[in-house]
């Protein structure tokens, strides 16, 4: 994946930073400061390139019409000409209102600047051909518009949702980032505290859990994909629900060892997995791009670990992930399955690796290349803002948001112990 470059003048709480949107993305840090922004804005890049309307408001906000257009077009020729930079100023602005649909809040501001690969060029081209069709005397004409490398058949007097401009543009743009159009086919959006959606009759007030909502009733429409599902990342789901979770009818359904409940009678962890769960059997999560808020939540500190497992297995298979994050435990896990992966390539005995894997349980599936990772840490200042500090990852991600916390732990219960001793005596 080619990284997206965005400079945030101001944005929410954050101010003065740049972050790269890489194909894992962690943010930590205090609550507050801006971790959910940051994730919803790297998701917005693959929201644009799925949503089927998102680019139609480019071209309608620049009144290019393709209906208009085309009743220029003659045999053969340029359709239109879209300036690189004019895109990222448009997406820029977009990227604001997308975050204010997905929270709920038209306060939401921001000042960014959007720099996309140099796999895209300065100047995007579209070109079109005609051609007839049918019998004599009652011909068709059909338009080829092409793109990049791409190419869209399009029938004379065809009505459409989706301007033909948009709907090749963001195949395009997959394939400028990708390398290859087919490699993104869907978003997928879990909220924070997202267990009680699944069992309670709550209507979202903001975007995020409504998307969230459509986004469950879609997979609950869609038969289980086998052929495409990993085999690690399904055992990892087994291991850390310690059975599965199903929709029948209107209810999901947990099942452990052959009894089943209503998730709602299941444990607060289990409803806010099971989404996740769901999504891998359902479909193909290394053409999905998935935000998950806080993904270590209601979980113990072994299920935080085993949570990260999953992600580094689903970042492994080729899923994009935005994750939130307040967990040393999540953190750590993570850089195990880092360090892994350096082993891997800096160690060419087979045997060795083996042992180290029992010795760690890592498997190969899980270990994630630090090449793919982009790791902010959201830092307060002391005027209230915040700066995203992209992390250092040469030994991990680093745990300097937990690092007061930890130290306070050691520190505090050492005063207390030694005041009892003292007092006692």
């Amino acid at each position: 994946m080619k990284c997206i470059k965005v400079r945030i003048d101001q944005l929410g709480r954050v101010r003065d930073s740049e972050i790269l949107v890489s194909p894992l993305m962690v943010f930590s840090g205090e609550s507050g400061l801006g971790k959910s922004y940051l994730a919803l804005l790297c998701h917005y890049f693959f929201e644009l390139l799925i949503n089927t309307s998102r680019l139609n408001h480019f071209f309608a906000d620049n009144n290019i019409d393709f209906n208009v257009l085309s009743k220029d077009f003659n045999d053969a020729g340029t359709a239109l000409e879209i300036k690189k930079q004019d895109l990222e100023a448009w997406m820029a602005q977009d990227a604001i209102l997308y975050l204010r649909y997905m929270l709920g809040y038209d306060g939401v501001s921001g000042n960014i600047k959007i720099t996309l690969p140099e796999t895209v060029p300065d100047v995007m081209t579209y070109t079109y051909k005609q051609e007839l069709t049918g019998l004599v005397n009652e011909e068709d004409i059909n338009t080829i518009l092409s793109l990049g490398k791409l190419r869209f058949r399009i029938q004379e007097k065809t009505q459409f949702d989706e301007s033909p401009f948009a709907f090749l543009l963001r195949f395009v743009m997959i394939d400028y980032i990708f390398e290859n159009h087919q490699m993104l086919d869907s978003t997928f959006v879990l909220p924070p505290s997202r267990g009680p959606i699944l069992t309670e009759q709550i209507l979202p007030t903001t975007g995020m859990y409504a998307e969230f909502l459509n986004d469950m009733a879609g997979l609950n429409r869609t038969q289980p994909r086998p052929d495409t599902a990993s085999d690690t990342v399904l055992r990892l789901f087994r291991n850390i629900l310690e059975g599965e979770v199903n929709k029948e009818e209107t209810t999901y359904i947990y099942t452990i060892n052959n009894t089943s409940m209503p998730v709602s009678a299941a444990a607060a962890s289990i409803r806010e997995i099971a989404p996740l769960q769901i999504l891998a059997k359902k479909r193909d999560a290394s053409k999905c791009a998935i935000l998950v808020e806080e993904p270590e939540a209601h979980l113990h500190p072994l299920k935080q670990r085993m949570m990260a497992d999953i992600i580094g297995a689903l970042s492994h298979s080729g899923a994009i992930i935005q994750i939130t994050t307040h967990s040393d435990y999540f953190l750590r896990r993570l850089n195990e399955l880092i360090m892994f992966a350096k082993a891997m390539k800096a160690v060419d005995d087979t045997d060795k690796l083996k042992a180290l894997s029992e010795q760690v349980n890592i498997v190969e599936d899980t270990s994630i290349d630090e090449s793919i990772v982009g790791a902010y840490l959201l830092q307060k200042q002391d005027d209230g803002t915040s700066i995203a500090v992209k992390q250092d990852l040469s030994n991990g991600i680093p745990f300097a948001a937990f690092r007061k916390a930890i130290l306070d732990n050691m520190n505090y219960q050492d005063i207390l112990e030694d005041f009892l001793q003292d007092g006692a005596e």
